[in-house]
């Protein structure tokens, strides 16, 4: 009796420090919250994970908008969105046509990660571990797509949580 009590005892002291650490799993390297922003007031029907502090701007061009999002401070956050006509409606098509694009870039390296809605990438650059990612998000007869900032380099691990930050529960 007493080592199933034991047992009892260490699984709720496994609950209780799993719910104390999950706020800070969701923090990021600057130490605050990345709380949802909304691109609909931008003309992008996606919400994305982002630094309270971040600056958006915003532009279309022939149909094609653009939206910048560039964290404040010390966050390394920063995306570029784009929304245009979707040219088909199966994701699985959206995704390959993106990855066709970024393997013909001269500094592609290789595929890291790939699911049906995106791709993590590594780029061949003299500097070490540089990643960028592609995100594909459809919605009726829009597409969006997610991809790092311009002029950033990121490692792997800050890659995997930008990626994170774009996902969309309805893909």
């Amino acid at each position: 009796m007493t080592q199933f009590y034991r047992q009892q005892q260490l699984a709720l002291l496994g609950a209780y420090l799993i719910i104390c650490m999950l706020p800070m799993a969701c923090s990021k390297k600057d130490g605050k919250a990345w709380k949802p922003l909304d691109l609909a007031p931008y003309g992008i029907p996606a919400v994305v994970m982002a630094p309270d502090s971040s600056n958006v701007e915003s532009f279309e061009m022939g149909g094609q908008k653009e939206v910048s999002i560039l964290g404040n401070g010390p966050s390394l956050y920063s995306l570029q969105v784009y929304a245009g006509r979707a040219k088909g409606n199966k994701i699985l098509e959206q995704t390959y046509r993106q990855l066709l694009e970024v393997k013909s870039n001269p500094q592609f390296g290789k595929v890291v990660e790939q699911n049906k809605e995106g791709f993590i990438y590594e780029l061949k650059t003299t500097d070490p571990d540089r990643y960028s990612f592609r995100y594909i998000h459809l919605h009726r007869d829009t597409e969006v797509v997610f991809t790092t900032g311009l002029n950033r380099q990121y490692d792997l691990s800050t890659i995997k949580k930008l990626y994170e930050s774009v996902m969309q529960k309805d893909n």
